[in-house]
């Protein structure tokens, strides 16, 4: 854990590269995002003149439900004790404020947001919202992918949407950044959504530093009495699992249409295994395409005594990397370089690489086929 002046510095550091960027990229930084959706995106708290701007895939449910306590709206102090579901009321946003308003409320607050390196986000927004069962995103958006980016579909993928690769999702992304048409704000670039270069924030959080920029902010601004946490890590994960078994469950009909439940519920534990919460080592415990009953305790159980059995989050946190190098080593150097293009400002404004140096040695060095897929049962 670093101290607080190193955190701090870091800030610094990360705000005079936006600054940078912003100017060097002057001519290139065009976000297609409407006003509107931007505003959507702030959450606004004036008792604490504080203003978050909520980036789909970057931690989002978590700070909203962190402005639900502060605006008194859930009687909490630990915001692991609201569901994941719940976290969509109960606090302000920009939404409905005329724009002179808005200026008013931004001069007078701390402003944050999170951001996280532009490769991985966009492999967690497959993951969450075509790999893993979401029926909502498999009408929208795969149905799309596969009609438009898949030769020869089956009438069943057509239907479903249901078995979107991750280079067909590649293909799809850059088109639709390209054409600005049926976009998402789960893939869309988190420049979009916050303008960067247009509100000058305060504070600019990572995901790969969230617990300490998270506790820094908390702290800085008095708020560490009013959230609580008991055990940051595992309330993390145990909070990730309870949310997962709560969203398959709630499909489960429209799911049916498409394939066997038991096969939903085992993507539902390879996201889990892809993001680091379970180990690989631990099986799906349940038969592939059985039609037996299993009930949402009898999962959730499941999932909990496989996470006890994974080890530590050091040792974990080599699933993340493996599924990372497994996805992107399907995409070809050509579409790469496209990629890098749609990723570009993300990548520039917030310091990542604008190509990470693990995905260009899967050119040098491809992937082993060593047996165990993250992205199996498509």
């Amino acid at each position: 854990m670093k101290t607080s002046d190193e955190i701090q510095l870091r800030f610094e550091e990360r705000n005079r590269i936006v600054r940078r960027e912003c100017t060097r990229l002057k001519s290139y930084y065009v976000a297609q995002n409407s006003e509107a959706a931007v505003k959507e995106h702030l959450v606004i708290n004036r008792k604490k003149n504080l203003v978050y701007c909520a980036i789909e895939k970057i931690g989002c449910t978590f700070w909203k439900r962190i402005f639900q306590i502060l605006s008194g709206w859930r009687n909490v102090s630990n915001p692991f004790n609201i569901k994941g579901i719940h976290a969509y009321e109960g606090y302000q946003t920009a939404k409905r404020l005329p724009f002179d308003k808005i200026h008013e409320i931004l001069s007078h607050s701390t402003k944050f947001l999170f951001v996280r390196e532009p490769y991985e986000r966009l492999l967690s927004g497959y993951v969450d919202k075509l790999y893993a069962p979401n029926t909502a995103y498999w009408n929208f958006i795969g149905r799309y992918i596969v009609k438009n980016f898949r030769e020869d579909a089956s009438n069943v993928s057509l239907h479903c949407g249901h078995d979107v690769t991750f280079s067909e999702f590649v293909e799809y992304f850059i088109y639709s950044q390209n054409v600005n048409e049926h976009r998402d704000a789960h893939f869309v670039p988190s420049f979009e959504h916050c303008r960067p270069c247009e509100i000058e924030y305060d504070y600019v959080g990572k995901l790969e530093t969230f617990k300490e920029d998270t506790f820094y902010m908390l702290k800085k601004h008095n708020l560490d009495e009013l959230v609580k946490f008991s055990d940051f890590q595992n309330e993390t994960e145990t909070d990730a699992i309870i949310d997962t078994v709560d969203y398959v469950y709630s499909m489960r009909r429209p799911i049916l249409e498409c394939m066997p439940f038991s096969k939903a519920l085992f993507r539902a534990w390879r996201k889990l295994q892809i993001r680091g919460i379970l180990s690989k080592d631990v099986m799906f415990p349940f038969p592939l395409n059985s039609d037996a009953e299993i009930s949402p305790t009898e999962f959730r159980q499941a999932l909990l005594r496989a996470h006890e059995k994974s080890g530590s989050a050091s040792e974990r946190i080599r699933n993340r990397e493996e599924a990372f190098l497994e996805a992107y080593n399907q995409i070809t150097p050509t579409l790469l370089n496209r990629l890098k293009d749609a990723l570009l400002i993300d990548s520039s404004l917030f310091g990542y690489e604008k190509i990470p140096r693990k995905i260009l040695n899967l050119q040098i060095y491809p992937l082993e086929n060593k047996g165990f897929k993250y992205f199996q049962e498509l």
